[in-house]
């Protein structure tokens, strides 16, 4: 993992900068994955909450919701406070935020019917800081690390999302929803944030600010040599004497037919990854399980599938380079497709009373093949392409329209969840997301050009037409 020569204290100061960002990740993605071991407790005979009409989709889906505006705003805020000092502001509200839901469980909160409006108001709050938090997640770790630990320490991102989720599953089958409250940011907010409280600021973003001398002091506590502190200030100078364009020169340059097109493929990359059904099934996993009637306990099950989903970061990280992302990305999504078709037969066959005992197996096999698809496959490829096939004067501009798009379409696939499930059933459901899985391989095929084993200017070369070359797909060795 560490190359010899690497001076220990530079490694752990790296290690304990990005580890800290992860936990406060880990944190948001509990934030996410609350609901899909709360709602089941809530919706039992016995309990005192009592979600009315959409109440308990919203819950479920609000911090997807609050994403939408909230993405860009966070990409902004984090490049003017500084992404540890806005992890620092920004986590402790969120921590308090997830244990208040405990006040919900008060026997004096429920009889005077504010139980419910505590918890969508805690939603809301946990969505609006995990919106402003997420541009973070990846900017810090990136701009923490030099180049021998980059792909590794970056790499680990998706796993600390996987962990956040795998603790919820886990700790959700074993303490009631209060309890789990303010267990998981005792878990993870608050040891990441007492981590980053000994961590440094992003050096390379005091040195955009024109702060040289502090980022020269604390690159030479991250850096092994003078020669890379030197090297790193001197890119980081021309980048800021050639980035400095107006907001309007960036939306006429967006405005052009040649950049338009990658804009557009971008979005989709990132959007159609989510009609697959993914981050429903992470809210939803143990409903759907309970539903299926599975062998295995639903909350056992869903805890098998965060596993996989977890290990499979790793793999996909180290197959992203070493293979072609194309192949990652249709590979992946071909699974995603066989899986939830197979699912989706299985609740068809349930639907119309079949004998389904012998098949008990069939969804927890394949959401865990699912997540496999998905975890090594689609989603580490998407990220890395949709950044990549963008031409460089409208990446920054081209990569935040694209994540608003995200967000939109993961809280509408969240959303809807309910809705789809009682109007077509479980299995009309799983068809719908085995259906976006085909559009998104047709897609992949037909539109998007491979980008390992070629420079930036050979992407953009595509998309300006400098180059006779098909877009289908060009062989990497």
């Amino acid at each position: 993992m560490f190359e010899k020569g690497l001076p220990n204290m530079h490694v752990l100061l790296q290690v304990l900068a990005t580890s800290s960002c992860g936990l406060v990740y880990a944190g948001m993605m509990t934030s996410w994955g609350f609901p899909a071991v709360a709602l089941p407790e809530m919706n039992l005979p016995d309990s005192n909450i009592h979600f009315k009409g959409e109440q308990a989709s919203w819950f479920a889906s609000v911090p997807l919701f609050m994403c939408i505006p909230g993405s860009l705003v966070g990409g902004l805020l984090c490049e003017k406070v500084g992404p540890r000092r806005l992890q620092l502001f920004l986590a402790p509200v969120l921590c308090v935020s997830l244990m208040v839901m405990h006040v919900a469980s008060w026997q004096s909160v429920q009889e005077a019917g504010a139980a419910e409006a505590v918890l969508l108001v805690s939603r809301v709050v946990q969505g609006t800081m995990v919106a402003f938090l997420f541009s973070v997640m990846s900017v810090y770790p990136c701009e923490m690390s030099d180049e021998r630990m980059l792909g590794t320490l970056t790499s680990l991102t998706d796993a600390w999302a996987s962990f956040g989720l795998l603790l919820c599953y886990l700790l959700g089958r074993y303490l009631s929803w209060p309890t789990l409250s303010w267990t998981l940011p005792l878990v993870t907010l608050v040891p990441g944030f007492l981590g980053l409280l000994l961590s440094p600021e992003s050096p390379l973003w005091m040195a955009r600010k024109g702060m040289d001398n502090e980022a020269r002091e604390t690159l030479t506590r991250l850096r092994g040599t003078p020669e890379e502190v030197n090297e790193e200030l001197r890119v980081v100078r021309n980048t800021r004497e050639k980035d400095s364009i107006t907001c309007m020169e960036s939306l006429r340059l967006a405005a052009k037919v040649e950049n338009v097109k990658p804009m557009a493929i971008s979005a989709c990359i990132l959007v159609m990854k989510q009609i697959s059904g993914s981050s429903a099934l992470m809210i939803y996993i143990v409903r759907i399980f309970q539903v299926a009637g599975v062998g295995f306990d639903p909350h056992f099950s869903s805890a098998l599938v965060g596993v996989a989903r977890l290990c499979c970061n790793f793999v996909g990280s180290a197959l992203i380079m070493r293979l072609p992302r194309k192949a990652l990305l249709i590979s992946g999504s071909v699974t995603t497709a066989v899986t939830t078709t197979a699912i989706a037969i299985f609740f068809y066959l349930q639907s119309r009373g079949n004998d389904i005992s012998s098949l008990s197996w069939l969804p927890i096999i394949s959401l865990v093949l699912f997540m496999i698809g998905y975890s090594a496959g689609v989603s580490p490829s998407a990220w890395l392409v949709s950044v990549e096939i963008l031409p460089g004067p409208v990446r920054s501009l081209g990569f935040g329209v694209g994540l608003t798009c995200y967000s939109i379409s993961s809280f509408v696939v969240s959303k809807t969840f309910e809705d789809v499930a009682a109007a077509w059933g479980l299995y009309g459901l799983f068809w719908s997301y085995a259906a976006g899985s085909v559009s998104y391989i047709l897609l992949l095929v037909f539109l998007v050009p491979e980008t390992r084993g070629r420079s930036r200017q050979e992407i953009e070369d595509i998309w300006y037409g400098k180059k006779e070359e098909s877009l289908v797909e060009k062989s990497v060795p």
